[in-house]
């Protein structure tokens, strides 16, 4: 059988969803070769290739307060979807405080509770100790590149890949300062082909970039976001034409939103299990 790549996109907490595409693929035994991942996918596809099963992940996601896992005294978690009219208003009173953090630190946390977290539940194995082949992306601040990373300690190459710029600090490893991998590649396909896939399937937890009414641009926040979105997308876009299958799972979820767990996990269940025989032609064939 030909070798499967699996690619898991970074997209915030709608990368929960590749935990259900993980699920539908253990179900039929299609366990992948080789994985590669940015940000949420380079955690996910981390940990699953130091063997926590898409069951612990989901169990985990259940009892994830993202709240506690930051800096109590930076005001990230105000950056959370709120669904009353009264928290929106509460988010924006935020900005401020959010701008006053930053004029002191580099970004809003320090990532120090998220890095002993993927510590502890990696064990603090090693990329040479992992049961499939993994690597994730980051970029460096210092040299402008691409940062392809796959030795060492697992999880301070996923402190590395998660480091969303102006949120979490960057991350210094090895003279460099890295960054989310999502600025370089957010799929990054070509890095699992020359691992050795011969098949690759990669997770689009993002979507099209959609439209958006001009009220939506109400502080510098929103169009920085909006400006590196679409930046992105161009070279998104390319690396997923160059898969042999794109899963869709994107939901219209705000990045930091981590309310609707269950429902990302079952939405990439279902678009999982309508390309099962796909995949399954392409490796047999």
């Amino acid at each position: 059988m030909k070798k499967f790549g699996l690619v898991l996109a970074g997209g915030g907490a709608r990368g929960l969803a590749e935990i259900g595409v993980l699920k539908v693929l253990e179900k039929y035994n299609l366990i992948p070769n080789i994985i590669t991942g940015t940000s949420m996918g380079g955690i996910v596809g981390g940990l699953y290739a130091a063997g926590i099963t898409p069951s612990q992940m989901e169990d985990f996601s259940k009892e994830l307060v993202f709240g506690k896992m930051l800096d109590a005294k930076y005001p990230l978690y105000l950056f959370e979807e709120r669904k009353s009219k009264k928290a929106k208003l509460a988010k924006y009173f935020s900005i401020g405080a959010s701008l006053v953090a930053l004029g002191k630190k580099n970004a809003l946390d320090s990532g120090r509770k998220i890095e002993y977290f993927l510590n502890k539940v990696t064990r603090g194995k090693d990329f040479s100790e992992l049961r499939i082949p993994f690597a994730c992306v980051a970029a460096d601040l210092v040299s402008g590149k691409e940062v392809v990373l796959n030795s060492g300690k697992l999880y301070r190459a996923i402190r590395a890949t998660i480091s969303l710029p102006f949120v979490f600090e960057p991350f210094e490893y090895n003279g460099m300062l890295l960054v989310d991998g999502g600025i370089v590649s957010n799929a990054p396909v070509d890095i699992a082909r020359k691992i050795g896939a011969d098949i690759v399937l990669a997770v689009d937890v993002i979507g099209d970039i959609r439209r958006r009414k001009k009220e939506a641009f109400r502080t510098p926040f929103d169009t920085a976001r909006r400006v590196a979105r679409i930046a992105q997308n161009h070279i998104y876009e390319k690396e997923l034409k160059s898969c042999d299958i794109v899963i869709r799972t994107g939901l219209d979820l705000e990045t930091l939103d981590f309310s609707r767990n269950e429902e990302c996990i079952m939405k990439g269940e279902e678009d999982m299990e309508k390309e099962i025989k796909k995949l399954k032609g392409l490796l047999e064939g």
